[in-house]
């Protein structure tokens, strides 16, 4: 609790230094630029949560407090810039891969990454620390989540070249990192894309073809090639990609297929096996109105940087292959989120689509209709399933069809319904629950926002999800009040409201030990505000968090249960 407190005070002393910040500060002909990021939580005790068996305090190594931490200091002079970041985890805050997966004995870590860079005109070279990617990233993307605490970032140095944008080639190299070290596997690669439009000298639209390469030698000691057990024969992994993109009059085809050279480990307890993707993404945009359609097959395309004998999180990852679904802002909505068959099946067919549409009156300013049509489905690949044994034939593990409907009234009153109707495989989503089976949902959200003046407006959101099956019917309701353009205050509840018996999954607890069980109609409450000056935000709020997935840009993470007070700053300058 002393170093919540103290984590206040530092957010306030922070609000005073931003009154005198500017946008840059300049050194000599150059200038520095600052951001930080703090994300702190304090774990209030819930015996609620405890008894229940949803909240195990013994992992909360160092105590009840976690703060993930973020200080990016860059410099700029021309075409030269530098620049540091220094990551703290202090400890990791509870439910990060970072903390459960962390290579030292104690759990306050800090990490730190660098760069220099020199951009011309036509070429570039940048050593240190990289963030990159060949095309969709399918065969290797190398980025920062901090919502994920997700950075595995290439030490090395990287190389791009452009000619009169005909020709772009890109090469790289480094050592990624794994959560607070850097990893023995190497990793580099090379792009090339050639602009046939531009060759051709047709301007109205775009025409190109593009190609990747990526390999990874794989250095682990504890790790003899080949490894005969699940057939990997050879220590270095071949990928690689081909591209194709087309725009011309509001239409756009973006395509691409990659694949594994040589057998890979894409998960433990399988057999090693090559993999490939395909994906397809179509777009039409007229006037106001837009279409967008995406396609994906997928079989063992996960990739590690280091293979092991066990997992280790998220974070072991040198792709990037997001869930093609819509990431749902609405809590109920976003309850059950798709995480993709392949985790457990090693590979799945389907993709998403939608629809918009703008109804506008140029005589009556201030007043419009939005509409909105998203549509996603999933089917697992005939395979067989490690984990359980089991010969299993393509079905369909997903489907989610929503829309929403936003109405401006008036400079005044603006109102969205929003409906989702959400069926999932629950067998594949929790393979060892012995009653699992498909569950559906019906969800219904309206969301009034109301200004009184230019500074005033209130924002209440109502939330019904109805379903027969996993945890029953949920209520959800927020009240918000924003006085423009400095503070907001907030009050939320998200309540199961039914008793449900769906193993131990739902709200019907079993303790393990004797078998016997209780239904727990929780209420999951939350209370909040936030600060806005310049380029400061605090957000301090306090409540009982759910259990469940966290998605970011289409990558999850499993948010355990927890009661306490959460702080957040950012400021740059």
């Amino acid at each position: 609790m002393k170093r919540f407190l103290l984590t206040l005070c530092v957010a306030a002393a922070t609000m005073f230094a931003a009154q005198e910040a500017s946008a840059q500060i300049k050194v000599g002909e150059g200038q520095i630029s600052i951001a930080l990021e703090s994300n702190n939580s304090y774990y209030a005790p819930d015996k609620t949560l405890e008894d229940i068996g949803l909240v195990v305090p013994d992992k909360r190594v160092k105590g009840d407090f976690g703060s993930n931490d973020y200080l990016k200091v860059d410099y700029n002079i021309g075409r030269f810039s530098a620049g540091i970041q220094v990551d703290g985890y202090l400890p990791a805050l509870y439910g990060y891969d970072f903390y459960d997966y962390a290579q030292r004995d104690t759990k306050l870590n800090m990490f730190l990454t660098k760069y220099i860079q020199w951009e011309d005109q036509n070429w570039g070279i940048r050593l240190g620390d990289i963030y990159d990617q060949f095309g969709n990233g399918l065969i290797f993307r190398a980025y920062e989540d901090r919502a994920l605490a997700f950075n595995n970032s290439l030490a090395g140095a990287r190389v791009h070249y452009n000619f009169n944008n005909m020709v772009t080639v890109k090469a790289l190299a480094g050592l990624p990192r794994l959560y607070d070290m850097r990893s023995k596997s190497t990793i580099w690669g090379g792009d090339l894309s050639l602009s046939i439009s531009d060759m051709a000298g047709w301007y109205d639209g775009v025409v190109a073809i593009e190609g990747s390469y990526v390999g990874r030698y794989q250095k682990d000691a504890s790790v003899n090639f080949p490894v005969e057990r699940n057939g990997v024969e050879n220590d270095i992994l071949n990928m690689v990609s081909g591209r194709l993109n087309f725009e011309y009059a509001g239409v756009s085809l973006r395509g691409e297929y990659a694949a594994k050279l040589n057998e890979d480990i894409y998960n433990p307890m399988y057999p090693a096996a090559k993999g490939n993707v395909v994906t397809v993404d179509l777009g039409y945009n007229y006037q106001r109105f837009s279409a967008s359609a995406s396609f994906r097959r997928m079989e063992n395309m996960t990739t590690f940087i280091e293979y092991r004998n066990i997992g280790i999180g998220g974070g072991n990852a040198m792709n990037y292959i997001p869930l093609l679904t819509r990431q749902h802002t609405y809590s109920l909505a976003n309850l059950n989120p798709y995480r993709g068959a392949s985790v457990h099946t090693g590979g799945e067919i389907g993709g998403q689509m939608d629809l918009y549409y703008s109804l506008r009156n140029p005589k009556a300013r201030g007043k419009y209709w939005n509409f909105h049509l998203n549509f996603s489905m999933f089917n697992t690949l005939n395979h067989t399933n490690q984990m359980t044994k089991q010969q299993m034939d393509s079905r369909n593990v997903w489907i989610d069809v929503n829309f929403d409907v936003e109405r401006q009234w008036s400079k005044k009153l603006k109102t969205t319904f929003f409906y989702s109707f959400q069926r999932w495989d629950e067998e594949i989503n929790h393979y060892d629950s012995p009653m699992a089976h498909y569950c559906r949902s019906h969800i219904f959200v309206g969301d009034v926002t109301y200004k009184f003046n230019k500074k005033h407006s209130m924002r209440f959101e109502a939330q019904y999800l109805a379903s027969n099956d996993y945890e029953g019917d949920w209520v959800a309701a927020t009240i918000e009040y924003n006085f423009a353009p400095k503070f907001s205050f907030y009050v939320s509840d998200m309540w199961n409201c039914e008793n449900m018996q769906d193993g131990a999954y739902g709200n019907y607890y079993v303790d393990l030990n004797t078998f016997e069980g209780d239904y727990y109609k929780l209420h999951y409450y939350q209370v909040g505000a936030s600060f806005t000056h310049n380029s400061l935000r605090v957000q301090l709020s306090y409540g009982r968090n759910r259990a469940g997935y966290v998605c970011s840009g289409g990558v999850c993470r499993f948010q355990p249960a927890y009661t306490g007070a959460n702080l957040a700053l950012t400021l740059s300058f």
